[in-house]
């Protein structure tokens, strides 16, 4: 039995990236997204932060009339997901003007009810829209009826689950104005056949911070900095003190600890910088000044 299941869903850019490239090649995609994997890994972009598939985002995310939606069937998919969705009817009924389309939803709620959210549109309210001379309404009255009423129910019961997209359906009967869309065209910035991905992901990525070149000195008490090159000698010159202090036959235990301390207190702020830039050497410290200057350890030594 064949076990290759998934569903090729992007975890960060790079893979998105390999996603949108490999489909724009592809003859199943959508028209509008053959040999255009920018188009494509915005789709995938949007879908995946609601939970789409890629091959799902494609079919199902368009960005029409300047705004991004969810056709009317994918956002019903995204709703009856939702654990907390019990039921989602549709109907229609009457003539003419008042032939209308209802949408009633039922939702769990947090105190474990059920909440009832109910929408309707009518002929009457799509004439007063002047939408029945749009292409749509005229081929498909009743079907854009049900996307009305289903879009405004499912927005108002479950908005947090659609983050406030609006259907395909909805969005291709909001009127632009001609000098807008000129405007918007003629910007690179919302022209996504314009711009390439790797235009996009820069857009993405935050700048890189300036890098700032580390200055290491061992601060010993009494004495000049010593300025050494790097972090690794820091450290050296550092556990070479540590020894040193160890060793010394002048002074007690006690003592070689609050000798000790000082050149700790000293350095301070070398010590911070180092566990910053690399925490393994700062472990090590640590270890050699257990094994120095820990009571119980000298106790056991």
């Amino acid at each position: 039995m064949n076990s290759f299941k998934t569903n090729l869903i992007p975890t960060d850019v790079d893979q998105a990236l390999r996603i949108s490239e490999m489909f724009a090649k592809s003859d199943l995609v959508p028209d509008s997204y053959k040999n255009k994997p920018a188009n494509i890994f915005l789709a995938v972009s949007a879908g995946a932060s609601l939970g789409l598939a890629p091959f799902q985002a494609m079919q199902n995310i368009a960005v029409i009339n300047g705004k991004p939606s969810v056709w009317g069937d994918a956002l019903l998919a995204m709703v009856r997901n939702d654990k907390r969705c019990l039921s989602v009817k549709e109907t229609i009924d009457g003539e003419g003007r008042a032939r209308t389309a209802t949408c009633k939803v039922s939702r769990l709620a947090s105190d474990g009810s059920t909440e009832l959210i109910e929408s309707s549109f009518s002929m009457g309210q799509a004439q007063s829209a002047n939408l029945l001379n749009r292409p749509p309404w005229k081929n498909y009255p009743d079907r854009m009826l049900q996307m009305r009423a289903r879009g405004f129910a499912l927005r108002d019961a479950f908005a947090d689950v659609i983050g406030g997209l609006i259907t395909g359906e909805e969005a291709q009967d909001f009127p632009v104005p001609k000098d807008a869309v000129q405007e918007l065209e003629k910007d690179p910035r919302f022209n996504k056949d314009a711009r390439s991905i790797d235009d996009i992901v820069n857009e993405l990525t935050p700048p890189e911070e300036p890098k700032i070149e580390l200055q290491w000195a061992l601060n010993i008490p009494g004495k000049d900095p010593l300025k050494v090159g790097n972090k690794n000698d820091f450290v050296l010159e550092y556990k070479h003190y540590m020894e040193l202090i160890n060793r010394s036959k002048m002074w007690d235990f006690q003592t070689k600890q609050k000798k000790y301390a000082e050149l700790k207190t000293n350095n301070m702020e070398m010590l911070e910088q180092l566990r910053e830039a690399d925490f393994g050497l700062i472990e090590e410290i640590e270890m050699d000044e257990g094994r120095l200057f820990d009571a119980e350890n000298s106790t056991n030594s």
